[in-house]
């Protein structure tokens, strides 16, 4: 049975770690798209990479059929590529700016009789009309705060908005939300790439 080894040689293999506390997010194209569908939409963009507390790097699976033409075990053949969706968590400033935008921000997904389009509750906006160049970018960053790898989610819109507590027992605490966002593809990189001119393909430069 082989050995664990010291501590020491551990850490050495080890050596440094990524921290999940360490990351900045940013949600980009909302300004012009919402401002658009409802002038009333608040502008969360300056503030957003200051109370999204939460996120999620996005994960992607590789949809197979079995073949099963052959004998012997069946093979797995692949044919098209899911992304999965995303969820963050927001903070809620004093006003709730931040509930009011994605509340009106999935109300130009699907009116309700809330909504400015009144008599069409149930209305579905094009893709285009809600999702247009809308991005959010995850940045892994190291301990003195470089990026070290990030993610952009193109195309991205809220699905979903979980509700929020309101109780008497939670009186050192603040508001906040979850948010689950779908999105067409994502792109990545690490810190030799730029995420403003991302493209489908990850590719390590040599320096």
């Amino acid at each position: 049975m082989a050995s664990i080894g010291k501590i020491s040689e551990f850490k050495e293999a080890i050596q440094k770690i990524v921290r999940p506390n360490l990351f900045y997010a940013e949600l980009n194209g909302t300004d012009s798209l919402l401002i658009n569908n409802n002038s009333s939409i608040p502008e969360i963009k300056d503030t957003f990479s200051f109370r999204c507390e939460a996120a999620e790097f996005p994960g992607r699976t590789i949809t197979t059929i079995d073949d099963v033409g052959g004998g012997g075990p069946a093979l797995k053949l692949p044919y098209d590529v899911t992304y999965n969706d995303t969820n963050i968590s927001v903070i809620c400033a004093e006003d709730m700016t931040e509930r009011i935008f994605f509340e009106l921000w999935m109300e130009s997904i699907v009116s309700t009789p809330q909504s400015k389009t009144l008599g069409n509750a149930g209305l579905v906006a094009y893709h285009s009309d809600y999702a247009r160049q809308t991005t959010l970018i995850i940045r892994q960053l190291n301990h003195v705060g470089d990026t070290i790898f990030w993610y952009k989610l193109h195309d991205v819109f809220p699905i979903a908005i979980t509700p929020m507590n309101a109780t008497w027992e939670e009186g050192n605490t603040y508001q906040r939300f979850g948010v689950t966002l779908n999105y067409r593809y994502y792109t990545f990189g690490n810190t030799e790439d730029s995420a403003d001119t991302a493209s489908r393909t990850y590719r390590r430069e040599t320096p």
